[in-house]
């Protein structure tokens, strides 16, 4: 998410702009077609339960993803699904197959049958988030015509869907970045219900407009769709207190400007402190890999609880971690983890508000979920919830420098620190925020002045949108001609 409302710079590189291009690809296709007369395999809906990017061992920057996207078009309630496998051997060039083969639930097969497709040799397992993973592959993948290699790979990612996101989204200031409840407007200007219905207001009035056709993809939690000669993408997430988040970007695709604004379902949540703590117990980093946005429907439909760490390497490489409560899904409260609190063998203890939750991580393939709570909240006795996010660390957006047209360099070197060669200064950053639950880098910690949203763009593979003084610029593993 960006630090400021309706900022508004020039850029020669379009945020997203794999996924965007695709995503016209897609509604180019099907935009004749009666989704209910499009059929969609067992298979693919069985192999979307390992949607991700998969960083692969065998050449830095190799990669593999199972990306998934649906389509709604006219105002259907029935989605059209697409799934394509990414594929990328050398960390230099990246194609993508649409799936034409074979998921049995573990075993994927596909063959090879033209000039840069492949032949599809791998075994998925949902590897329990061993070290933060949660899913990872070992098989063979053969070029057509050409030698078979043997792969690993493993992924962060874990797909969430369109419902997932159902709420009331208002313009607002990140509280990840600047947790303050100054709020410039609480106008409603996005609403996501069921049966894949979404109305959306670019202007900020209040007046909210159907949008008919949309496409949606698993991986990046990225929707887009069209508005007269501007294209929207809205990249999905959470914020602490704030409920769910969006960063709502406009491109003009004539004069390729770009607006961004911060959107998030809880208008004004109220924040217990606004001050990062002095103190923070030890298990605060225990607590952090458990940060995630738990549903509560126990409570309330809406109702959550969510944890959502900030590190902060200034603090002795160390955690802040946030917490946001709803009982309503319309109002909250936030509070940073103090030492009067308790984190202990899984369990969070909080006197004020009374909480008292056990966190439980483990994969659910029911609800394609990563960990749950249980337990007690502020009355509510027999408390369930469970979240389908997952933390990433820095350190899974290294392995090679992404890069632009305009000369920009960013290399993840590890946790704790990255390089920016950007159009005025190389800055090696060591005094840094990164929240791993939405892939944000704020620089420096303290009052920053460059934000880093981390990600995937499809053939590109990694990439990051960077916001500083000069501008925008949006930098990729893989440059845009040799993505195929």
């Amino acid at each position: 998410m960006q630090n400021s409302q309706n900022q508004q710079n020039a850029t020669s590189e379009i945020p997203m702009s794999e996924l965007l291009n695709y995503h016209k690809q897609i509604a180019e296709q099907y935009k004749d077609v009666d989704p209910v007369q499009v059929t969609t395999s067992p298979d693919l809906l069985a192999l979307m339960a390992f949607n991700g990017y998969y960083a692969m061992t065998n050449t830095p920057g190799a990669f593999f993803t199972v990306d998934t996207n649906i389509h709604i078009q006219n105002g259907s309630s029935t989605p059209i699904y697409d799934l394509a496998l990414i594929i990328c051997m050398d960390g230099k060039t990246s194609y993508r197959v649409p799936f034409t083969g074979t998921f049995d639930g573990t075993h994927l097969k596909q063959t090879g049958t033209a000039a840069n497709t492949f032949d599809v040799t791998l075994t998925f397992t949902h590897s329990g988030q061993l070290n933060g993973t949660i899913a990872s592959f070992t098989g063979t993948i053969t070029p057509f015509g050409g030698t078979a290699t043997t792969v690993s790979g493993s992924t962060y990612n874990n797909p969430i869907h369109y419902d997932q996101y159902i709420g009331e989204y208002y313009e607002t200031v990140p509280l990840h970045i600047s947790p303050s409840n100054t709020k410039k407007t609480s106008v409603k200007v996005m609403k996501i219900e069921d049966n894949y219905q979404i109305s959306y207001d670019s202007t900020g009035n209040g007046t909210l407009t159907t949008v008919d056709s949309f496409s949606y993809n698993l991986n990046m939690y990225f929707f887009s769709f069209t508005e007269g000669n501007n294209s929207i993408s809205l990249i999905m997430g959470t914020a602490s207190a704030g409920g769910f988040a969006c960063n709502n970007m406009t491109v003009d695709n004539t004069s390729h400007t770009v607006v961004s604004r911060s959107l998030q379902t809880i208008s004004f949540p109220v924040m217990a402190s606004n001050e990062i703590p002095n103190l923070t117990p030890d298990s605060a980093k225990d607590l952090a890999q458990f940060s995630g946005y738990y549903s509560l429907p126990s409570i309330a439909p809406l109702a959550f609880i969510s944890i959502q760490a900030q590190y902060i390497n200034e603090l002795g490489d160390d955690y802040v971690v946030m917490i946001g409560l709803s009982l309503d899904g319309v109002t909250s409260q936030g509070f940073y983890f103090d030492t009067t609190m308790n984190f202990s063998e899984n369990k969070l203890t909080i006197p004020n508000p009374a909480i008292t939750l056990t966190f439980t991580k483990a994969y659910d393939a029911t609800n394609k979920s990563l960990a749950s709570v249980t337990g007690t909240v502020m009355g509510n006795n027999n408390v369930t919830g469970y979240t389908l996010f997952n933390p990433v660390p820095l350190s899974a957006f290294g392995g090679l420098p992404m890069t632009n047209k305009q000369g920009v360099k960013l290399t993840v070197v590890n946790d704790n620190e990255v390089i920016y060669a950007g159009t005025q200064i190389t800055t090696p950053m060591k005094s840094i925020l990164y929240v791993p639950i939405m892939y944000i880098l704020a620089y420096p910690s303290t009052n920053p002045t460059t934000v880093m949203s981390f990600g995937t763009d499809g053939k590109r593979g990694n990439t990051c949108i960077i916001t500083d003084n000069n501008g925008i610029y949006v930098t990729y593993a893989i440059p845009d001609e040799s993505a195929n």
